[in-house]
């Protein structure tokens, strides 16, 4: 076997073995996203801040409760 074919079935092997079957991959909903960015602006008093700033703030909050 050529080495290059030993090395990608043993990183395929690994891979298989690190993701679990129910291992969600997908990305929260982009209105769950807005919806708690929006909430992050009304807690500011509805000044300041970036929206840009809020929804990446927003979406790891949610990847982070999903991987809880």
């Amino acid at each position: 076997m050529k080495p290059s074919r030993m090395l990608d079935d043993r990183l395929s092997r690994t891979i298989v073995r690190t993701m679990g079957a129910d291992d969600d991959l997908s990305a929260p909903a982009e209105a769950d996203i807005a919806r708690l960015a929006y909430s992050y602006w009304e807690a500011r008093g509805e000044k300041g801040g970036s929206p840009w700033e809020d929804w990446f703030r927003a979406e790891q909050e949610l990847l982070r409760r999903r991987d809880l």
